[in-house]
């Protein structure tokens, strides 16, 4: 009883400042990485009832693990794309949109990541992993007209169509939205089962592992045809949005 009231009384005095610099926003690579919470780091847009926006504020013993992975993460861009296409990097415990809880999501300018901790599953690699999955969802719809989705498509299987018209979301409802590598699923063109819920979620599925490789991805690149055809596809894409980006490059990434 001692020990609980002590840790209720030093929660209430601590100085604000103190409370402050705990969760301190910082600039990293000309991007802001936020980590105080409101719902107005929201569009308006999702805050309407049905889509209803909600956040948890981040753990400050997240805080410092979390910048150094955003340092590792950014530095694979050059600056120069990121101060043009990305404008901040908010970071929750948790998010949740249409009743769903979402591990991360974008907005036009923006990307929304959650970190509950190692524990529940929130290591550097899944970290940086979906900050690479949601940038590369702004960058796709900044430069449409950079990917050969005709192409894309053509590597599926024969009369396939992609089966969320949620985007996504409807996958993540109902348990279908699992970005394990799964070699069953690349034989027919994808990496993951979120993957085959949307072009744009295929086309993250394999920008998060050019940029933070999975165990098995190049493998999965080497000998599946239909991987092998969206990674030359996805690079070239990358490529034309600036040149520092060529499959030798990717390739050095870990």
């Amino acid at each position: 009883m001692k020990s609980v009231f002590a840790i209720i009384l030093f929660t209430v005095t601590i100085p604000f400042s103190l409370s402050a610099s705990i969760y301190s926003d910082t600039i990293i690579h000309t991007v802001n990485i936020q980590f105080s919470y409101s719902r107005s780091i929201f569009p308006s847009s999702w805050l309407i009832a049905e889509i209803n926006a909600t956040g948890e504020r981040i753990l400050p013993e997240e805080i410092n693990r979390t910048k150094l992975i955003m340092k590792a993460a950014l530095s694979k861009y050059p600056d120069s794309l990121l101060s043009k296409e990305l404008r901040a990097v908010y970071f929750l415990r948790s998010m949740s949109m249409y009743n769903v809880g979402f591990g991360g999501t974008n907005s036009n300018d923006a990307v929304y990541l959650t970190n509950d901790g190692k524990e529940h599953g929130y290591t550097d690699w899944y970290i940086e992993q979906t900050f690479h999955h949601e940038f590369s969802s702004i960058l796709y719809r900044n430069y449409p007209f950079l990917l050969d989705t005709v192409a894309w498509k053509a590597a599926n299987i024969t009369s396939f169509d992609y089966n969320d018209p949620e985007g996504g979301v409807g996958a993540i409802r109902k348990n279908k939205s699992s970005q394990k590598l799964d070699t069953t699923l690349c034989r027919i063109g994808f990496l993951t089962q979120y993957a085959y819920s949307g072009i744009e979620n295929d086309i993250n599925s394999i920008a998060e592992n050019l940029f933070k490789p999975a165990d098995g991805f190049w493998y999965a690149v080497t000998h599946f045809p239909r991987i092998n055809e969206k990674v030359q596809l996805l690079i070239a894409f990358y490529h034309n949005i600036n040149p520092v980006f060529t499959k030798n490059y990717f390739k050095k990434l870990n």
